[in-house]
């Protein structure tokens, strides 16, 4: 998928690995199969996204993609990007275990016909008590910061040329919630300060949420991806 601004330079654009829709959202993905290995419930993380305003939750987007797709993408894009695309453990267990999404009719989920119900967690996931402190946090916002940062990288890299490339294409091709206007859109909205502040406390225990240096500086500076 490229991006193109009508009127603007189109010497902008570089060819990279999963290029804007996929390096967007895998991060994302990724990381609520991180959380259900950890023993979040994949009823809550989706139910958490769905309210959020995404028109499907990340555990049944992978298993619409299929385990083994997803499995086979985000090692592409760990050898280009490092650990922040590393597919968790659960889900190459998950694809060894012959659990590949809707096409197998388990996944993250069970399906029948056009019914669905939460799979039994896979042994070696984690326990309730060892998720408590995540499930009290905001599962979307965890996500979105994800997202967001690897949308600004797209900026910085020059992967496209403006925000509003990345915003509208996040939406054609994720159906990323309209009325956010888009992760770049949100994060102006959100306080791009608050987020740096926020992904800096979470990459304490996790450098995947360490902060990319075009949201720092405009953290730093009080400028925007949307300038006036």
């Amino acid at each position: 998928m490229r991006s193109r601004s009508s009127g603007k330079s189109e010497n902008y654009l570089c060819d990279s690995p999963g290029f804007l829709v996929n390096r967007v959202l895998f991060p994302y993905l990724l990381d609520a199969a991180e959380l259900f290995e950890g023993g979040v419930d994949a009823a809550k993380i989706d139910d958490a996204l769905m309210k959020w305003g995404m028109p499907m939750g990340p555990l049944r987007l992978i298993d619409e993609i299929g385990i083994d797709v997803t499995v086979d993408i985000a090692i592409t894009l760990e050898k280009a990007y490092g650990p922040r695309d590393r597919a968790p453990e659960i889900l190459r267990r998950m694809r060894e275990s012959k659990l590949l999404g809707r096409k197998s009719g388990g996944g993250f989920y069970k399906y029948e016909g056009r019914e669905q119900s939460p799979n039994p967690p896979p042994p070696g996931t984690g326990s309730a008590a060892a998720s408590e402190s995540v499930a009290k946090a905001d599962l979307a916002q965890r996500l979105m910061f994800l997202m967001i940062n690897e949308a600004a990288r797209c900026i910085e890299e020059k992967v496209v040329e403006s925000p509003e490339d990345a915003d509208y294409g996040m939406i054609l091709g994720t159906g990323f919630a309209p009325h956010r206007g888009g992760p770049l859109r949100f994060a102006e909205h959100f306080g791009l300060k608050k987020i740096v502040e926020e992904m800096n406390r979470l990459a304490q225990s996790d450098e995947k949420f360490v902060p990319c240096d075009i949201l720092k500086k405009h953290a730093r500076e009080g400028t925007k991806f949307y300038e006036p």
